[in-house]
């Protein structure tokens, strides 16, 4: 009876396993697609290298794309690497990272909201993809990790092909398990190209009429806004290298809700970018503050592609609450609450230093984190006391019944 108890559990948890799996896939396509993406498939190797590598990042206690062999769980020093040990012919992928979100979902939300990451996703010559979890238990400094490996199917298969030298051709010879398997460079360009014609010629982020946008950007490695602990969410615009050889931006902004202008950012291109990580078909309008919650924007893109002039204006709305939100800027502040009232609590940065490190409440309280300025305060159903009290970010919130 045990052993058939322990068997029933491990298949519910391998069945949760494959649902958050399956979930995050859908949720991830259904952003590309909006955006005028393909869907990117589940591979199974993919998937393995992603959950080994997740699995070793609980292990250690660490965030990053880097195992030290020796170490517990290591199956490579670099995603290549290990995906070249999980069985995927060829190096060529791209990795994404994320640590300490409540499920997949929130871990691809974060992804998106740091635009480096946000590319990954968002690229155009990959169409499969491996994602892996682990979650600790344990009250641990890292407590779950989420790991995305995408690749190329139509790459991939040039590392199953036999290639003959030939006099004037140019060959890879890194992109496959075995050094001396040697690729011609023309086919490489034309599988990668062959993907990139699936998609659309241009895209942007947020989508045109998304909503529940987050209107916030803490960090992410490395910082595209070196110095800055919150900002505002940022607006990408990509152009696909299959449709367009030279794009000249002329012109990128940003209005809230009343028309006015958002002025305080920083538009990063190519060559403005100090981490050097944008290609000159990626573009980026980063907010300074935060924008506010429940808003819509309107974006304003303009460029000369090719000596094309491509216009692009669009809206998107930002995050909204069910429940009562309360802006916290006074030192000071009183709020008049009900029994077993649920209200949101947005401490607004006073600059771009300033986060909610350390929260201290009456014990009946019920506090959760949205975000590092935004609390989600539950008063409790029966009166233990007339008033409770919250300090957070030297500014002290006064419930009262």
């Amino acid at each position: 009876m045990l052993l058939k108890l322990v068997i029933f559990m491990y298949s519910v948890f391998v069945l949760l396993q494959a649902g958050h799996k399956e979930d995050a896939l859908r949720y991830l396509n259904t952003i590309r697609q909006h955006t005028g993406l393909i869907e990117l498939r589940s591979n199974t190797v993919l998937e393995k290298a992603a959950k080994s590598h997740a699995k070793y990042l609980l292990f250690q206690q660490q965030y990053g794309h880097y195992e030290k062999k020796g170490r517990k769980g290591y199956t490579g020093r670099t995603p290549s690497d290990r995906v070249l040990h999980a069985g995927y012919p060829a190096r060529d992928v791209m990795e994404n990272v994320s640590v300490n979100a409540k499920n997949t979902r929130q871990s691809i939300d974060t992804l998106f909201a740091a635009i480096y990451h946000r590319f990954v996703f968002l690229n155009f010559d990959k169409n499969e993809i491996g994602i892996g979890s682990a979650y600790s238990k344990k009250k641990r400094r890292i407590v779950s990790t989420f790991v995305y490996l995408l690749g190329s199917s139509e790459v991939s298969k040039l590392c199953k092909e036999t290639f003959f030298l030939q006099n004037g051709l140019t060959y890879m010879n890194e992109l496959c398990r075995d050094p001396a398997h040697l690729v011609p460079q023309y086919l490489y360009e034309e599988r990668c190209e062959m993907i990139r014609r699936k998609n659309s010629d241009l895209i942007v982020y947020p989508y045109p009429d998304a909503t529940g946008s987050p209107p916030v950007f803490y960090t992410e490695h490395p910082h595209p806004l070196p110095g800055s602990k919150v900002s505002g969410y940022p607006i990408s615009v990509q152009f696909n290298p299959a449709y367009y050889n030279n794009i000249k931006l002329k012109k990128f902004r940003l209005f809230n809700a009343k028309g006015k202008e958002i002025k305080k950012r920083k538009i990063l291109t190519y060559s403005t970018d100090i981490n050097q990580r944008f290609t000159p078909f990626q573009f980026a309008f980063m907010p300074l503050k935060r924008l506010d919650y429940d808003q819509t924007y309107q974006v304003e893109f303009e460029a000369m592609a090719d000596e094309k002039r491509i216009q692009k204006r669009w809206e998107f709305r930002t995050k909204g609450f069910k429940q009562k939100l309360y802006r916290i800027t006074k030192r000071n502040t009183t709020v008049n609450v009900k029994k077993g009232e649920k209200i949101v609590l947005f401490f607004e940065p006073r600059s771009n230093q300033d986060v909610l490190e350390c929260i201290n409440y009456t014990d009946k309280l019920h506090i959760t984190c949205h975000d590092q300025n935004t609390l989600l305060v539950t008063v409790p159903k029966n009166r233990y006391f007339s008033e409770y009290t919250l300090n957070a970010g030297g500014r002290s919130v006064t419930l009262k019944e």
